[in-house]
């Protein structure tokens, strides 16, 4: 079942903000140097990307507006 969420404006934006804050601090570096091509993400970048998926997944199901 799915959670209600009721926010004001503020704690929405506050949200928002974390929400994009994390996303920011997951998102893969432009160069990596355990990655082996520009292509092919090594494992950690693979796992931060796959979290800052969820975390926009997140923000998109909460109704919450994220601008990474």
């Amino acid at each position: 079942m799915a959670a209600t969420l009721t926010l004001r404006p503020e704690q929405r934006d506050l949200l928002a903000q974390a929400l994009a804050d994390a996303i920011y601090y997951r998102d893969p570096p432009v160069h990596c140097p355990a990655c082996a091509t520009p292509d092919t993400l090594c494992d950690q970048c693979s796992a931060g990307l796959t979290r800052a998926r969820a975390y926009l997944t997140l923000g998109s199901e909460l109704g919450v507006p994220v601008s990474p």
